[in-house]
């Protein structure tokens, strides 16, 4: 069995899956600013209501951000505190994984966002405040989001992710411990 955990995402996701890749159990999610008071207990839950346990899993796939920095850290140490008592392996994937159009955006904070404008683009932060005049200037009628501080008009927002398409294609790693992505520094004055 293995468990995908995306807690970065607005609307988050706990999957169980097989290694032929059907999804056997999963449930909705929504931690976010509670992390580090909700995922564990979550996850543990999630488990407990399908009859497993964490022996059970060889994989757990983590979307390890960008996100909040303390959000993605907790996401982050708390797989890898799981992997450190079972000796499993570990995937990581990033948020821009979860799409396989462009551009995708996520939230980044009240005054910017993370955009990745096409497939061999850099993930760039964008103010809020030029997002839609940048969409208007390039014509961009549709984007695959995770936003709720603005609204476009004529603007197309695709905000369901197929997690059947992203377990058919995800590579599954080997790894002992896997990384936070940070794309900015936190915000700590």
């Amino acid at each position: 069995m293995n468990l995908l955990i995306n807690a970065v995402s607005k609307q988050g996701k706990l999957i169980i899956f097989d290694n032929k890749k059907n999804i056997l159990f999963q449930k909705d999610l929504q931690v976010a600013w509670n992390e580090s008071e909700k995922l564990i207990w979550l996850v543990d839950e999630f488990l407990k209501e399908n009859n497993l346990d964490y022996k059970n899993l060889e994989n757990i796939v983590v979307v390890a951000g960008p996100g909040s920095f303390t959000g993605v850290r907790t996401i982050v140490l708390m797989a890898n505190t799981i992997n450190f008592v079972i000796n499993k392996a570990m995937t990581s994937l990033s948020f821009f994984d979860l799409f396989s159009d462009y551009p995708i955006v996520k939230t980044s904070s009240k005054r910017d966002c993370f955009i990745k404008k096409s497939k061999d683009s850099q993930i760039e932060i964008m103010p809020n405040t030029i997002l839609e005049e940048y969409l208007k200037s390039n014509n961009i009628s549709k984007i695959y989001w995770d936003f709720d501080v603005l609204n476009f008009e004529n603007i197309e927002i695709v905000e369901n992710i197929d997690y059947s398409d992203i377990i058919n294609k995800i590579n599954l790693d080997n790894k002992k411990r896997i990384d936070a992505l940070y794309i900015k520094k936190p915000n700590i004055c």
